[in-house]
């Protein structure tokens, strides 16, 4: 029985070099094209096409790169689609962009328009899906002793037959695993779960940095013998609901892409719902640790209040024990003629002695009561 020949899958790459005024940190287009298209099943059917050899081809010019865009686009075959990303671009790229694959005027606003919440937003048959990307370095160095988080911005414009990946911030790129996933299996939505995923496994990378300080810091504040700052509390704390602040808000955007059966087929969403999953697990992940540093700062206020208490006593103490000697050398130095003991040959001795005795019974009052 003769087997059919597997389907052949060419990847192009347009590698975009956006010259002036289309200036930009970073571009790149990605094509694909289902050769045997015989072979592959309508992924408006439900059905993902199935992965086959590649071919790569590299494109680099300084001029006409809006041109090579479109007419990427425009040659685009049934099963074919492609994927733009851009870094960090400004309205003029992005109006062009737009005008090739008639993106709403608002998905290109937002795409200009960093620091946004995580979402997921319809425009007719195109939706636009955002997340944040976030970076964590633990502090303790010996540079510096603060932790620091940074976040970033990347945004997914979904198409027909194309995909737009917008990114902003200093966070990493994650389209590398893009790249990677595409040549496995090729769908639009394919690049949306991939960078997703992308994601979402980094924040699980960070909650694992997050735990490691957290558990720190807890030992820290309750460790009898080691000093701290509750001001390290406070920092650790606000880099925490900074990340918490970026994260929790995709758990529902994704619950939205997951239910949208009108631009997610039944392949994808299956892909997206452990995505979803990895979410919701790095969100509980952040609320633990928020709520077990707030703990932790009232544990810290408290032991730092019960500190200066018994400071406080330390003081009150030995105040005590120096207020004896000088209320009697106080009595005794007034210039009175007559006074008990002052022309006795042993009256010096004694005085001093009692002075003593009553010091030394003072402090082994405090002592056995834990003041001194």
């Amino acid at each position: 029985m003769q087997r059919n020949a597997p389907p052949h899958h060419a990847l192009i790459w347009l590698t975009v070099i956006m010259s002036s005024p289309l200036s930009v940190a970073e571009a790149h287009c990605t094509v694909y094209r289902a050769d045997n298209r015989a072979d592959n099943r309508d992924s408006s059917s439900g059905a993902a096409a199935a992965a086959g050899s590649a071919e790569r081809f590299e494109l680099n010019t300084t001029t006409g790169d809006v041109e090579a865009l479109r007419h990427a686009h425009e040659s685009l075959g049934e099963g074919d689609f492609c994927w733009v990303h851009v870094s960090e671009p400004d309205e003029a790229v992005m109006h062009r962009i737009a005008e090739i694959f008639g993106i709403h005027e608002l998905v290109v606003e937002d795409a200009v328009t960093a620091h946004q919440r995580a979402k997921l937003e319809r425009y007719k048959s195109q939706l636009l899906f955002v997340l944040r990307t976030v970076n964590y370095t633990p502090g303790g160095t010996d540079t510096d002793l603060t932790p620091d988080v940074t976040t970033g911005e990347a945004q997914v414009i979904l198409g027909r037959d194309f995909v737009v990946t917008v990114t902003h911030g200093e966070a990493p790129d994650p389209t590398d695993r893009v790249t990677e996933n595409l040549e496995r299996v090729f769908l639009p939505q394919t690049v949306l779960y991939s960078l997703a995923d992308e994601i979402v496994d980094h924040y699980l990378d960070v909650t694992l940095q997050l735990e490691d300080d957290v558990s720190a810091m807890e030992t820290t504040v309750f460790a009898p013998s080691i000093s701290f700052s509750i001001e390290e509390v406070y920092l650790l704390m606000r880099e925490v609901l900074e990340i918490r602040h970026a994260i929790d808000p995709l758990t529902v955007a994704l619950k939205l892409l997951v239910s949208d059966h009108d631009n997610i087929i039944d392949d994808s969403r299956t892909y997206i719902r452990d995505v979803l999953d990895h979410q919701i697990l790095a969100a509980d992940h952040t609320g633990n640790y928020a709520e077990r540093l707030a703990s932790l700062v009232d544990a810290a206020a408290a032991k730092i209040s019960l500190q200066q208490n018994t400071d406080m006593r330390k003081i009150s103490a030995w105040a005590a024990v120096a207020v004896v000697p000088t209320m009697i050398a106080g009595i005794y130095g007034m210039n009175f003629q007559e006074m008990p003991e002052l022309d006795w040959a042993f009256g010096y001795p004694l005085v001093v002695c009692l002075m003593v005795s009553i010091c030394v019974g003072l402090i082994a009052l405090f002592r056995h009561n834990r003041w001194l």
